[in-house]
C-alpha cells in the first residue's frame, strides 16, 4: 500500500539530489552561425589597432573570446550566488530528511496496527498517508524548480551588470566584438580575455552586494588592460567541444 508511494518520496527527498544546472547548450548552438556572422561582418569594419593605436594599448584582435560559464564560476560575485544557493538547498535538505523521518515513523505506525484495524478505517488513515507523501514531492518539485529559477534571474543579472565592463574591455584593446570561446572552432592566436575579464569584473563588481565600484559606461579608466600574453595557440574543434 505504502511502500511504493515511500519509497519514490525518499528518492524525491535525496539529500543527494543536486540542484539542476542551468543548460545552455542549446543556446550556443542556435547563436553560433550568428556568431559565424558576426564575426566576417565585424571583422573589416575597422582598420586594426585603431582605437588601441589612440590609447597607446597594444591591440589583441578584433575579435576576442570569452568564457561565459568561466566569468560566472571564477568570479566573486557569481561564487557568492552559488554559496547563497548552496546554503538554502543544504537547510531544506535537512528539512527534507526530518520529514522523510517523521513520514516513515508514521508509515510503520500504520503498517502495525493494520491487523488489528478495521478494514475501513485503516484505509481512511492510508489514504491520508498517501496525500501527505504526495503533498510533500510536490513540494520538492516546487523547491527545484525555485532553485533552478533563482539561479537563471542572478546570471542574468549578473552578465547584465558585467556587460558595461567588457564594453570597456573591447574598446580598451582596440577590439571590435567578443564572442563566446564555445562559439569559435579554430582560432590561430590567443584571443580569449577571460582571466583578464575575471580580474576586472572582481574588481569593480567585488561579490556584486558589498562596495560596488562600477564605474558609468562613459567613464574613462586610468589603466587600460595589458593584452594576453603567452604564445599564440590553436582551438581545435575538440577543444571547443570540452570547454
Amino acid at each position: 500500500m505504502t511502500k511504493k508511494t515511500i519509497s519514490s518520496l525518499r528518492f524525491r527527498l535525496s539529500s543527494d539530489q543536486k540542484v539542476p544546472r542551468v543548460n545552455r547548450g542549446t543556446f550556443f548552438r542556435r547563436t553560433f552561425r550568428i556568431a559565424a556572422i558576426a564575426a566576417a561582418l565585424f571583422a573589416g569594419s575597422m582598420p586594426n589597432g585603431a582605437t588601441a593605436q589612440q590609447s597607446g594599448v597594444q591591440s589583441v584582435s578584433q575579435i576576442v573570446t570569452i568564457d561565459r560559464q568561466r566569468l560566472f564560476s571564477e568570479t566573486v560575485y557569481g561564487q557568492r550566488v552559488v554559496a547563497t544557493v548552496e546554503v538554502e538547498r543544504a537547510r531544506l535538505a535537512q528539512k527534507a530528511r526530518e520529514a522523510e523521518a517523521d513520514l516513515a515513523q508514521e508509515e510503520k505506525l500504520l503498517t502495525d496496527q493494520r491487523g488489528s484495524m478495521d478494514p475501513t478505517a485503516f484505509r481512511v488513515l492510508a489514504d491520508a498517508f498517501d496525500r501527505k507523501v504526495n503533498e510533500l514531492r510536490a513540494e520538492g518539485q516546487q523547491r527545484e524548480q525555485e532553485f533552478v529559477s533563482v539561479l537563471e534571474r542572478e546570471q542574468s543579472a549578473f552578465f547584465e551588470r558585467i556587460g558595461p565592463i567588457l564594453g570597456r574591455m573591447v574598446r580598451e584593446l582596440g577590439a571590435v566584438v567578443i564572442l563566446d570561446r564555445r562559439a569559435i572552432l579554430l582560432a590561430t592566436r590567443n584571443i580569449d580575455i577571460t582571466e583578464m575579464a575575471i580580474r576586472r569584473i572582481d574588481l569593480e563588481l567585488g561579490d556584486g552586494v558589498t562596495n560596488p565600484t562600477e564605474p558609468s559606461d562613459n567613464s574613462t579608466d586610468d589603466e587600460a588592460p595589458a593584452a594576453p600574453d603567452g604564445q599564440p595557440d590553436t582551438i581545435t574543434p575538440e577543444d571547443a567541444s570540452n570547454n
